[in-house]
């Protein structure tokens, strides 16, 4: 049977467990409570120096996390109530992956590509797929299987089933594959509800503290904890919406009156006038 051993990090409710290390692809640090692995019909609690074998779902509970660092410093993170599956990985003697293709189903996840070349790297999701450029990002995936991302470095690439495709990015850009791929833009912009969502959905960004400091990522945190971004204008734009002003320097039509000419006064009625 294929298989390969990742680096497995989690926290414990009362903290962070000791680090272990052993030889292989990876080496496992440690699982928080709630976590397992499905093959063949049989599940296995992940522990401490679990394997993971290719073909894996590994699902968590409702207070579950699991913080995977595979041998080319790929980094994958899945919260709690979350399910992926590893499809494959392939590694290299340089240390480099051949493949790594993972199913990323339900809940919160958090990925990172490491050294081996982009293109190596398949995220699969229920409503299409998501490629990387140098990346990290945060997701969610909700009961209806849309998974919506948000990006903090590199490019994230969004298709559809229908193989429509567009970007992210830009720093704390939010985008949704659905029918259709969506960009929603910049989540410092976003207020109410939305922010709220997205605090609940994107649950790293608002407290990192859960997370071996290596899954961390910098400047996350401004993206849904500083004050809503003020849209940008055009230069000579308000945000009243108004039309850019005229600030030409350009001289008017008009030749400004002489001297013998005074200029009309502004009370003078047709009265004022001499007969």
């Amino acid at each position: 049977m294929l298989r390969f051993r990742a680096l497995i990090v989690a926290t414990l409710l009362a903290g962070v467990p000791l680090l272990a290390f052993a030889d292989g692809a990876g080496s496992a640090l440690g699982v928080k409570q709630q976590a397992a692995a499905l093959l063949s019909g049989e599940t296995r609690v992940l522990r401490v120096g679990s394997d993971i074998f290719i073909g894996d779902r590994v699902e968590t509970g409702p207070q579950g996390q699991v913080q995977i660092l595979f041998a080319d410093n790929t980094e994958l993170v899945i919260g709690p109530s979350a399910a992926l599956v590893i499809d494959d990985y392939l590694i290299r003697n340089d240390g480099t992956a051949g493949k790594l293709a993972v199913d990323i189903l339900s809940g919160a996840f958090r990925f990172a590509t490491g050294d081996s070349a982009k293109n190596r790297y398949t995220i699969n999701t229920p409503t299409g797929t998501i490629g990387v450029r140098g990346t990290e990002f945060d997701g969610w995936i909700g009961k209806d299987g849309v998974p919506w991302v948000i990006r903090h470095g590199g490019t994230v690439i969004l298709c559809n089933t229908a193989k429509q495709c567009d970007v992210l990015d830009d720093v704390c850009e939010v985008g949704k594959i659905a029918a259709s791929v969506e960009i929603l833009g910049d989540s410092r912009e976003s207020t109410g509800e939305t922010r709220e969502l997205y605090k609940r959905w994107f649950r790293w960004i608002d407290n990192e503290s859960s997370l071996l400091r290596k899954f961390w990522f910098v400047g996350a945190r401004d993206c849904l904890n500083a004050e809503p971004k003020t849209p940008s204008y055009p230069e000579g734009h308000d945000d009243n919406g108004d039309a850019p002003a005229d600030d030409t320097d350009e001289p008017s039509s008009q030749p400004p009156p002489t001297p013998s000419e005074p200029p009309p006064d502004p009370i003078c009625t047709v009265r004022c006038q001499t007969p």
